[in-house]
């Protein structure tokens, strides 16, 4: 049955390419989606991601119908978590944010005084999206606050058992900078 959905989804994924259906996805930084699917539903493996941290795959990552693949997520160049802070000083125009590079940073609009709101996009979607934008400058009339935007558009692509797998690696990205922006 693993194997069946699996050939499933890819044949699917292979005749979206071939359509041309892919043309409407390209907001991504990649010119080709990248699957990691497993032939088991659990491996007991474990994977790290440098100062991140790890991730495992295990029964307690399993559902049989919401994850019924366990996989691990791409790479973290591939994924390539943005964080683009907007503040009332730059509404429109981001700066991103590096945890590598603290002159990124340090030259950036974000005040460690002020509350620091978040807006991550979901499945199959982008930073560029209207309800972003929307929301984005929703929270900047509201109050004057550091606003930021996480991009992880390079993970959020089909299919969604990868996507959700990404999110694992996405939240570990989020944890470590939320932590590095509070010892600043």
């Amino acid at each position: 049955m693993v194997r069946g959905y699996v050939a499933l989804c890819i044949a699917t994924l292979a005749t979206f390419v071939r359509s041309g259906a892919a043309g409407i996805l390209e907001w991504g930084r990649s010119n080709h989606i990248e699957v990691n699917i497993p032939w088991l539903p659990f491996e007991n493996e474990t994977r790290c991601y440098d100062e991140l941290g790890c991730l495992n795959i295990t029964r307690d990552w399993y559902h049989l119908i919401y994850r019924p693949f366990n996989v691990f997520p791409l790479a973290r160049q591939v994924i390539d978590t943005r964080f683009i802070l907007y503040t009332r000083k730059n509404p429109l125009q981001g700066q991103m944010l590096k945890v590598q590079s603290e002159k990124t940073i340090q030259k950036s609009n974000f005040d460690p005084k002020k509350p620091t709101k978040f807006i991550i996009h979901g499945f199959i979607d982008t930073p560029l999206s209207n309800w972003v934008k929307e929301m984005r400058r929703e929270l900047l009339k509201h109050s004057d606050w550091n606003v930021i935007v996480v991009d992880w558009a390079g993970g959020s692509l089909p299919l969604y058992t990868q996507a959700t797998a990404n999110t694992r690696l996405v939240g570990l990205e989020i944890a470590y900078f939320i932590n590095y922006l509070k010892v600043m």
